[in-house]
């Protein structure tokens, strides 16, 4: 199960406990000691050493430079996390650099398919966020299955919000809805057709009665927030994290939130269930992970797991988060595998995937 990370938090993973921060030596004696642990400590599909067998060499990992894909554009969400938390992953390891590569397209099918057709030798990784990179998928199914990636971590939790640009002065989710009803509107936005923003319009439209005409579809939460900035379109949906700054700057206004529980970051937003309007939670609220190419062995990814909890727990990650309002919230590989599988099993429940296609086409 995931868990918020406390501040000053000294519950480590036994590994780290009288290790210390992970510095010069510290990689080396760290895999060491992940090498002893046989349990396999949650990523069910990294088990050998890419052969299945479980003999992966962890006293030589890493042993190159890390390629770490954000399979969007910049500036969402998912790079904004990656950017507050990859260069202290970086100072974190020996004599290897971890370099941040933005492999967007095919919502997110484009990055996250050259992280699946690597090789298993922990060097090559993909942060994406189920239940969003799993929908994409199913709408347009790939060769690979995602569900045999390898789950690093957990890192994060974020809901989905809708923004709209400052100068229609929208004022909540009914008057937005009026406005495309009576054809002032037509474009609505969010992240590429066939993806999961696209599929909550859609959700929207059936159960909320939102008639947006036109579904713009940009190659991340970033692209689409710019686009609702410059009134390429006047509205869209959005991470909080990604609608973050634009809110701030008076750019954009806040029109609702889409997850029942609210968002940190707009702790004072109003919901579409405070409304009255059916629950699309099942969707709208990401769970942030990172995975690895399936079957690399877990020695590896516990070695990048445990950087990351150590890095989530930094004062700087710590006050990151409480001055934005982001989340930060460890879980483990097991915990990265099971949002990953839910999502196959709660999407096909909810949503008319054949709809969608047809939509995205």
């Amino acid at each position: 199960m995931p868990r918020k990370i406390a501040k000053d938090s000294c519950n480590r993973r036994k590994v780290l406990q009288g290790a210390g921060a992970l510095s010069v030596a510290g990689l080396t004696g760290i895999a060491g000691c992940l090498g002893d642990d046989d349990d396999g400590n949650g990523n069910g599909n990294g088990t050998g050493n890419g052969d299945g067998s479980g003999n992966g060499d962890s006293t030589d990992y890493p042993s190159e430079d890390i390629r770490f894909i954000v399979p969007f554009g910049e500036g969402g969400g998912t790079d904004v996390y990656a950017r507050e938390m990859v260069p202290l992953m970086d100072d974190r390891l020996d004599d290897v650099n971890i370099a941040i590569e933005n492999i967007s397209g095919a919502a997110s099918m484009r990055g996250t398919g050259e992280m699946m057709y690597s090789e298993p030798d922990g060097h090559t990784v993909a942060a994406y966020n189920p239940p969003s990179t799993p929908v994409s998928e199913m709408v347009n199914p790939q060769d690979f299955d995602l569900e045999d990636a390898t789950g690093v971590c957990t890192y994060a939790s974020t809901p989905f919000v809708i923004v709209a640009n400052s100068e229609h002065e929208i004022e909540g989710y009914e008057d937005l809805m009026d406005r495309y009803e009576d054809g002032e509107f037509d474009n609505f936005s969010g992240k590429e057709r066939g993806g999961v923003d696209h599929v909550m319009a859609i959700l929207m439209q059936n159960l909320h009665g939102f008639e947006w005409d036109q579904y713009v579809g940009y190659d991340g939460t970033g692209p689409a927030v710019q686009a609702t900035i410059s009134n390429e379109v006047p509205a869209c949906i959005a991470t909080d994290t990604g609608a973050e700054a634009g809110v701030e700057s008076g750019d954009l206004d806040l029109v609702v939130g889409l997850v029942s529980d609210g968002t940190d970051v707009f702790p004072d937003i109003e919901t579409v269930t405070d409304l009255g309007y059916d629950n699309i939670d099942f969707i709208s609220q990401l769970s942030r992970g990172i995975y690895a190419p399936p079957d690399t062995p877990n020695e590896y990814t516990e070695v990048l797991a445990d950087v990351v909890e150590e890095v989530l727990e930094t004062d700087h990650m710590q006050e990151w988060s409480e001055e934005t309002g982001n989340i930060i919230q460890y879980g483990d590989g097991e915990h990265a595998e099971e949002v990953v599988d839910e999502a196959y099993e709660v999407i096909p429940e909810n949503v008319d995937l054949e709809e969608v296609r047809d939509a995205a086409n």
